[in-house]
């Protein structure tokens, strides 16, 4: 096993830096958007035509033009291929305004990682997943529901949330990383105008050396993705090689003796973890690997 040493729901850190994946600026319909057809859903494609929330261009919003209305439980969901991207680190922006009435009405951001049956509020979410966050609700920021949330008016924030997969993974969606975003409101229509959000982004940081691991030695593999067969090179001695799957379990354990190339041509395509340990019992860093 290795260690992580974070503290939970700090600040994103950039480590070696953001990689983009996919944008969504909603000059058109985005696909990873699904907005619930429902009689009483107010989320809408369109331009603004508000006071408080201006925006030059479209955007998804609460109803582009009419205040939101008492007792609004209004839902929009995003469904993000997540694995199919980058496995071991996901951040999703978005700018986004508010009008609404203070920490009684307001937006809540949850996740669900079996496809949409369950749903936890972010800042809630207790797993093996490492959550990081810039500029989201706090567990102060409580709405008329007791539920943690935006409320209140800010114009055009910019909000990061990430996920960082903790090794050995036992909490792994199968594909899909599922999202949303709900609005809602009390029984007392203050006449304000709601949620919009401006663009959404997709990223991953890339963590090099950033994470900091205990007593491990690194080493590295070529190629990757490969076939089955991989080479390794590292500057201590190896004794064993101990290849998991995505929930932790060890597929295969090898005595290396001499050996400085491994073999799982035999095994099934996809992805793995590789940990190596050292004559003297020390384990190095985890390699993501994939086989092809």
């Amino acid at each position: 096993m290795f260690f992580v040493v974070f503290s939970m729901g700090a600040q994103i850190d950039p480590f070696l830096g953001i990689v983009p994946l996919a944008e969504c600026d909603f000059s058109d319909t985005c696909m990873y958007v699904v907005i619930p057809d429902t009689s009483n859903n107010l989320w809408v494609y369109g331009e603004s035509q508000k006071t408080s929330l201006s925006h030059v261009g479209k955007v998804l919003i609460t109803d582009s033009v009419q205040s939101y209305p008492n007792g609004t439980n209004a839902s929009l969901e995003i469904h993000w291929p997540a694995w199919n991207q980058y496995p071991l680190s996901l951040i999703m922006g978005f700018h986004h305004s508010m009008h609404s009435d203070s920490l009684h009405d307001g937006g809540i951001i949850e996740v669900s990682r079996d496809y949409g049956a369950t749903w936890t509020n972010v800042i809630e979410d207790q797993t093996n997943m490492l959550f990081l966050s810039n500029e989201l609700y706090t567990s102060n920021d409580t709405l008329y529901t007791g539920e943690k949330g935006f409320s209140g008016s800010f114009s055009d924030r910019y909000t990061e949330i990430e996920w960082i997969w903790l090794f050995p993974i036992k909490d792994f969606p199968t594909d899909t990383m599922y999202y949303r975003f709900r609005f809602i409101s009390d029984t007392i229509d203050q006449t304000k105008e709601g949620w919009m959000i401006s663009d959404l982004t997709f990223s991953f940081a890339d963590l090099g050396s950033g994470i900091e691991e205990v007593a491990l030695f690194d080493f590295s593999i070529t190629p990757n993705p490969s076939n089955g067969w991989i080479a390794i090179n590292s500057s201590s001695e190896v004794e064993r090689a101990i290849l998991r799957d995505l929930n932790g379990s060890i597929v295969q354990t090898e005595l290396l003796g001499n050996k400085k190339v491994l073999n799982y041509s035999g095994l099934s395509k996809g992805n793995y973890f590789l940990q190596l340990q050292s004559s003297d019992q020390r384990l190095s860093q985890v390699k993501h690997i994939i086989i092809d």
